[in-house]
This record gives structure tokens, sequence and C-alpha cells, in this order.
């Protein structure tokens, strides 16, 4: 049985490994790769089929709630913003003096729960995990990655249309705890960076940061939450204390992956692999190679998207991580008990 490198938690062939360019995104290659089966289709294309299908949990009151979950994420840009307004206070241009940068960093992580982290990380940034063209502003080289939890029940509804409720508040969520804490950093006079699922890699930053491994399904587990979470990052210049990829659950979940393979049955589109380990096998540009993993075949994963008008967490709830002890239909959801 093969040990990850216990200094680094990712192996790595350097001669193929490029900074990912998000055109390649499986949300944008859409647009633009006319190869793809779901050229010139997007998640709403199907909407208005799908919901007068019938079909449990994906009628108006569900496609209504999910469309609204989301609407703190879109409809309010300052989250992702690089710069905050000028300040309208003499003391907030001044520098915060930071006297004991462990104590200070242990106060910057209870600031971002207060505001409704699940988790908080930090790690220096690693420049291979930005996007192709970003450069980040000088003396900006640290990164808090924030962890929001989806809640268990309705993430145990999907693929219903109450799951992807469940994302969207997730997201919704992320654009407020990174509002208060781009303004709050900010307010002590040093830089922040906002960034949601721009501007870097979420996973491997948030490997780094010691907030979990990445599983089979392609997504980042946690010990806490499984692959429950939605992960946004503020990249800033305030002096902060490190901390370190956790080995010993990464050596944990490579192992317990090995041989799960739930999420991989969960999946009605095949897109997530049965093999028994690791490798450099990519399917397509979407999945930027050059780093052994569980590879998944995302074209597959944005078809069902399509096809049912929303996004999908089977594999998400299916996960043993996620600790998801009971299911519910979508018309359990909707019982007065249900919560």
């Amino acid at each position: 049985m093969e040990e990850l490198n216990m200094k680094y938690p990712y192996l790595i062939d350097e001669k193929k490994y490029r900074r990912f360019d998000p055109k390649n995104s499986m949300l944008q290659r859409p647009s633009w790769d006319e190869s793809l089966s779901t050229y010139g289709k997007w998640i709403s294309t199907n909407v208005e089929k799908v919901m007068t299908s019938k079909k449990s949990g994906f009628g108006r009151l569900e496609f209504s709630m999910s469309e609204a979950s989301w609407v703190v994420h879109d409809k309010f840009s300052y989250a992702f913003t690089w710069e905050g307004e000028e300040p309208s206070q003499n003391w907030k241009k001044k520098r915060f003096e930071i006297q004991d940068v462990k104590r200070f960093t242990r106060k910057i992580k209870k600031v971002a729960k207060f505001f409704g982290a699940a988790e908080v990380g930090i790690t220096k940034v690693d420049e291979k995990w930005l996007y192709q063209g970003i450069e980040l502003p000088k003396g900006v080289d640290t990164a808090i990655v924030i962890l929001i939890e989806m809640d268990k029940i309705g993430i145990s509804t999907s693929p219903s249309i109450i799951s992807s409720a469940t994302t969207g508040k997730a997201y919704s969520t992320m654009a407020f705890v990174l509002s208060c804490m781009g303004e709050f950093i900010r307010n002590l006079g040093y830089r922040a960076v906002q960034s949601g699922n721009d501007t870097a890699l979420s996973i491997p930053l948030a490997i780094d940061a010691g907030l979990g491994a990445l599983g089979r399904n392609g997504l980042l587990v946690t010990k806490k939450y499984g692959p429950r979470v939605r992960i946004c990052k503020i990249f800033t210049d305030l002096p902060l204390s490190i901390d370190q990829p956790d080995y010993e659950f990464i050596q944990c979940l490579t192992n317990f992956c090995r041989t799960c393979r739930k999420c991989a049955d969960a999946c009605e589109k095949g897109a997530i692999s049965f093999k028994e380990e690791m490798n450099f096998d990519h399917f397509n540009i979407s999945n930027n190679p050059g780093v052994k993993k569980y590879y998944v075949n995302v074209e597959k994963c944005f078809e069902f998207w399509v096809e049912y008008g929303s996004d999908c967490s089977k594999c998400i709830a299916a996960c043993p991580f996620s600790k998801i002890d009971h299911f519910l239909s979508p018309e359990q959801f909707w019982e007065d008990d249900a919560f």
C-alpha cells in the first residue's frame, strides 16, 4: 500500500501541472466549447420542462425556494471585492498593532465563526493554486480559508431541488461572512481580497490550511462535516500563525476512499471513478491534470445538472463522513416535524 508524502500532501507531476485556466471550468465551458453535449446550455435550460414533469421535489415550490436561496450571493457583488470603500474614519486608516501573533490569530478565527464560519484555517498562498493570470497585490501572501456548512436535512433530499436550495443558502452565507470578515480586516488597517470560487483553487488551499483532505468524489472532505461544506477565502497581508495540513486525516481518508466507493455508487451518471488507487488519468481539460488523485468526469456531472435543472449533491449525501443518518424524501421534508 502506497504511503503519501507526509511532508507534502500532494503527488504532483511538475512536467504536466499548470495553473488552472478558469475558462476551462465546467461552469464556463458550455459558453465556448462546441465539443460538449451541453454546449450553449445552462442549469436553467430545462427548468420549466422539469417543473411541469410532476417529479417529486422538482416543483414550482422547490424551484422558487432554490432561486431565493442564492439571492445574497448573486445580488451582493461587494462580497467578492478586492478593494473596500475608502475608510470614512481616521482610526481605520491606522494599522492595528499586533503584539502576540498566535493570540491574535485565535481572535481572527473566533470573529470568522461569530459571523457564520463552520471552520477556519490559515495558510501561506502557494502560487500553484492561483488561477492563470492572477497576481495578488504585493504583500498579500496569506489565505484565511473559511468553510460554510450545508445542513444535513436539505442535503439528504438530493438530488431534489431542496438540496439545491441548501447549496444556495451556503453560498449566500458565504457572501455574508466574506463581506463581514473583509471589512473587519480593513478596519484593522490591512488588505483583504475576498474570494468565493474565483481567484484560486479552493480545495488545495483548504487542505494546506489543515481543514481536510481530497475525497474520491473530488471534493474537500472534513472530519466534522465530511464534504457538506462550501469553501471561501480571504487573501490578506495580516501577520498570522499558519496551520499545517492534517496529514493523519489525509492518510486516513486516502485509505478509506480506496475501498468505500459509496459516492461512485450514488452517482447516476457514473462520473466518479471506481478505481482502487488514485492516478494521473484525467478525463478532460476541466480536471487540470498533473496531480495524483481520483479524477471526476465533470462533463457527465454537468449533463445531469442541465437535464434536471439543478446542481446535484448525491455524492455528498452518500459520503459516510457527512454523517447523515436519516434520509428524507421531498414529501418528508415538507412535514411539520421534519426539522
